[in-house]
Order: structure tokens, then sequence, then C-alpha cells
């Protein structure tokens, strides 16, 4: 999927951000501007010490028509400097404030769209798009805030330290003003450049996130083919693009930074040469506006640079934004009605594809009754587990109806069904934590006899039993203590835990072996009558445990019954059992 702007310019969603925290940025400008008041008349009074110790004089002044003691400009100066220290303190807490709370925001922002959206949305994402975002596009959004925080704090103390100048020699001052002014125009082509660079930046690294996430998923795949070096070339390939993309986009930042002191230090000598002209004999009152040019030198670098880090920054701000906008617009369904039961569940012409040309099912119909086990089977990309999605209400049919005790799904309220609804995908995922947490899956209210009794029912409980702490045995990441089968009984408990009305079985046994295979087509047997099972499966002899099988080849439903009537009515139900009994045929792809 191509990321695609809103729009919004970068200065306009970083403004439009700022604007939900006008408080926190009005307490930056007064620290800021307050501290660096207060930095400028400590540097007015240094400079006005240092000439009179040099002449032995006794007073100061006069700056701005008043002249004092040298004494009283001592405990004048240590009091701006605590001043400064303590209004500048304040700045630092009030900015690293507002970073964190824009990190805060934006992260909860982003994982409620991106949860919130429908399946349809979620699937349609490369892979470690969502990591990517979550981790290093927030963390340099703070950095954008980080930087704005800078600019904010150098550009107020630049201002307080030029009105100061203005006051003590308006010529000098404008002169310096206006230099700056131009300076500011001619790094103008710069900053845009560094814009593009840094959008270029964005789009190598989402890159490298997805191909790295996509390849760190097939290490099994890997070791056995032996192909770590073509591995490490693919890895390599995508880190140059997207280190090559980052040093030129710094490369410019650091470059405007040092072209800036250049025409700041041509700036200075200006102000010198515009001071001279004046023909003051005030040797203080020229060393005062001396330094603080050469003071304002510092934040106008401060300036550049963070104003350069705005530009690097600030479109992973937009990105961010953009595909928050984007999961916000595509939610997933939620409806407002409650059936009186889960079941029966009436399947009326159901048509659904990916795309406008290919439909994935095509007018399927059937009825799934209370208790009633119901196999699919079908080659591969026949739209089994298509169907599965649509009956676990995760897509929207393109036409026509799945209706639950009468009730169009799309209508019924979506906590409500899943309440009543489970799913065991073909591939269990686990999570870091223990037994007992895997099966709970975040659901409060469970209890540990909820836990044993699924745990029982999933032909779990003796294995569970087994383990050094029972239900509070860490299992490792993703359940790497666990065999293949353990851990696919564990996702049936997990399923079974909440005493659904209907269970999706997404080819649960296709990676295990017969003992396995036998404990869950127990476990099966035993949900028979009370609660609806719809297996998808490419083992027969899990198949022929079901009260009724559906056949769906390329999308089409081409017989259903029972697995005795569909030995002899549909010639890939007896293919497929004739590949089970060892006579020629092709055995059933799931």
């Amino acid at each position: 999927m191509s990321y695609k702007p809103m729009g919004q310019g970068h200065r306009g969603v970083l403004r439009s951000l700022l604007a939900q925290h006008r408080g926190r940025v009005s307490l930056v400008t007064l620290t800021s501007f307050s501290g660096a008041i207060f930095e400028a008349g400590l540097l007015v009074l240094l400079t006005g010490l240092a000439v009179n110790f040099a002449s032995g004089g006794t007073q100061l002044g006069p700056y701005l028509g008043i002249t004092v003691s040298s004494s009283l400009a001592i405990l004048m100066g240590l009091g701006a400097l605590i001043l400064r220290l303590v209004f500048m303190l304040a700045s630092v807490m009030v900015s690293t404030g507002l970073t964190a709370e824009v990190t805060l925001q934006q992260r909860r922002a982003l994982a409620a769209a991106y949860l919130a959206s429908s399946w349809s949305r979620q699937s349609a994402e490369p892979p470690g798009r969502l990591q990517e975002l979550m981790t290093s596009s927030i963390a340099r959004v703070a950095l954008a805030i980080q930087a704005f925080n800078s600019l904010l704090s150098s550009a107020l103390s630049l201002t307080a330290l030029m009105l100061t100048s203005l006051l003590l020699n308006a010529m000098t001052t404008i002169a310096a003003l206006a230099a700056l002014v131009a300076i500011g125009l001619l790094l103008m082509p710069i900053r845009r450049l560094i814009r593009s660079l840094s959008s270029k930046w964005r789009h190598a690294d989402m890159e490298f996130a997805s191909k790295v996430s996509e390849l760190g998923a097939l290490g099994l795949e890997m070791q056995t083919f032996g192909v770590k070096g073509s591995f490490l070339d693919q890895i390599d390939e995508q880190t140059q693009r997207a280190t090559q993309a980052q040093q030129r986009a710094q490369i410019m930042n650091a470059s405007q930074s040092q072209l800036y002191i250049s025409l700041a230090f041509a700036t200075i000598l200006g102000g010198i040469a515009a001071s001279s002209s004046i023909g003051s004999a005030d040797v203080s009152l020229i060393g005062a506006i001396l330094l603080l040019m050469l003071r304002s030198l510092s934040y106008g670098q401060n300036i550049a640079s963070a104003g350069a880090a705005v530009s690097t920054y600030t479109p992973f701000l937009q990105q961010v934004r953009d595909l928050t906008a984007e999961y916000t617009a595509a939610p997933a369904p939620v409806g407002q009605l409650t059936p009186g039961s889960a079941t029966p569940i009436t399947v009326t012409d159901l048509t659904f594809g990916y795309s406008e040309d290919r439909a994935a099912l095509d007018a399927v119909s059937f009825t799934i009754d209370k208790g009633e086990s119901v196999g699919v089977i079908g080659p591969s990309g026949s739209g089994k587990s298509t169907l599965a999605q649509l009956l676990l209400g995760l897509r929207t049919p393109n036409s026509g109806l799945i209706s639950v005790d009468g009730v169009n799904l799309d209508e019924i309220e979506r906590s409500w069904w899943a309440d009543h609804t489970a799913f065991v995908p073909q591939d269990a995922q686990l999570i870091s934590g223990t037994v007992a947490d895997n099966i709970r899956f975040f659901r409060t209210g469970i209890d540990d006899g909820a836990l044993i009794r699924a745990a029982k029912a999933a032909n779990l409980f003796n294995d569970i039993q087994a383990l050094p702490q029972g239900f509070d045995t860490d299992i490792g990441p993703r359940g790497g203590q666990l065999s293949g089968g353990q851990r696919q009984r564990i996702s049936i408990a997990r399923a079974l835990v909440g005493n659904p009305s209907f269970i999706v079985m997404d080819e649960p046994t296709s990676a295990l072996d017969s003992k396995s295979e036998n404990l869950i087509t127990e476990t099966i047997n035993l949900l028979k009558g009370s609660t609806a099972v719809l297996l998808i499966a490419h083992r027969m002899s899990t198949i022929n445990a079901c009260d009724k099988v559906l056949v769906i080849e390329q999308g089409k439903l081409t017989a259903q019954g029972s697995p005795e009537s569909l030995a002899s009515s549909s010639p890939f139900y007896r293919h497929a059992q004739g590949s089970l009994t060892g006579e020629v045929g092709p055995a059933v792809d799931g």
C-alpha cells in the first residue's frame, strides 16, 4: 500500500497539532522570553562591570538614562542570573512535558484508530507498518516537537536580545535584523530541499521496516533452504537505501547550520562597522551591543538547526496523521441489534470479492444449526478462509445475506457477536506470559474454574498439570517452550473458555501429528449438540467427524450434505476421500 498524503502541508499539520496544546505552548513562550530578558540584562551588566573595572570607574551607565553603582550592578547581575536560571529550567520542564504529551496523544490516537478499523483495512497493511509507526515514526514526531520547542525558545531569546540591543542602539540593531532577514531568505531553498529529502527518508524507512518484518517471519525457511546470504543481501540493499536517504537529509541539515554561522559572522562584522560609523566613544555601550550580537549568533544558529530539524521530522508527523485518518475512515462495523440466539446462522446467496473483476465467493447458501458441526473442504484459493472471515463479521458481503437467528449480521452489535463466537486459526498465535494469560487472552472475568473447564474440553489439562507451575507456567515468547499440538490446544482452550455458541476453526490440525489431531477431533465431537462449529480442514479424518460438509470450488458451493451422501454426490469429496483410503485421487488442499 503506497502512502498518499491528504494534502495538508507539513507546516500546517504541525500548527494544527500545537493548536491543541496552546496552554503549554504559551507557557514555553512566557518562560523562555522571561529567561531571555534576564539574560540580556545580565549581559549588559557584565559588559559594563568589565569595562568599569578596567577603567577604574565606580558607576555604570547611563543605560536608558539610568546610572547605577558597581556594587548595585553586581547584586542586580546576581538577581538576573538566578531569575534566568529559574525561568529557563521552567521552560525545560514545560517543553519536555509538551513533547511527552504529544507523544502519548499520537500513540493513543494511532493505536485507537488502528484497532477500531475494519479487518479488511488492517489486513491490507504491509508487514511492519504499525510497528514502524508506533516506534520510529512516533519517536520522530517527538523529535519534531523538541525541535519546535528549541526553535521557539531560541527565537524568543533572540528577540529579547535584539530588543535590548535596539534600546541601546537602534541603528546597529536594525542593520543586524536586516542581515538576519536576508540570511533567512537565502536559506529558504535549502529548507525546502531538506523537507523533500526527509520525505524520501520516511518512505525508505517504511520500506526497510516492511522488508525486515517480512524476512524475519521466514526464519525457518531461511535455515531450511540455506539462503542466509540472499537474506543478508536483501537486508543490506534495504539498509543502504534507508541509510543513504537519511544521510542526504542530515548532510543538508548540517550544511545549513554551517552556512548560517558563516553568514551570521558576516552580520556581526557589519554590526561592528555600523557601530563604528556612529562615532560613539562609549566603550561599554559598544561592548554590550557586541556581546548581545555574539550571543544572538548562538541563538540564531539554534534557530537554523531547529528549523532544519522541524523540516526533517515533520513529514513523519504528517504520515502518522494521514494514516490515523485513513484508519478512522475505515471503521469496523458496529451494529445495534442483539438476536435471541447465535444460531441458526443462515447464509443466502453470499457473494464477496476482493476486486471487482473476481469473486472469491459466488452465491453461496447454507445453514448452520445449533450445536451442528459443519466441515468445509475445497482446493486452495477456493474461498474457504474468506467464508470464515465473513461469518465472524470481519468482512462485509458485496451481496447476499448472513443472518443470525433472523437478524442481519451487519446489524448485530459487535461486542455481542464477539461474546458468542470464537476463532481457532491454523497457526496458534500465543503471547508472552503464562498458560493462564494465553487462555484468558486479555479478557477479564474469567475465573480459574473456567480455565480448568476449557483446558479439559481442549484435552489440554493433563499437559498443563505436567508443567512446572501448571497454569502459572511462563511459556516464553510465542509459546516456544510448548509443542505444536500443545500450542494449538491452548488456542482451542482460548476459544472455549468464553462458552461461545459458534466456533470457527480454520485448519486447526493441518500441521499436527496424528495424536494431536485425534485429541482435537475428540474436542470437536464433545462440542456437538451444544456449540456450532465451522471446521475448515484438509484432513478427511477430521472432516468425516462433522454432521455436514460444504464443498467449495472456485468460490462456488458445489455440494453440501452429510459425509455419507457426499461420497456419492460430490466428485471432489469422493476423490478427497479416496486419497485418505489410498485410492488414486487428489488430496484436499487446505
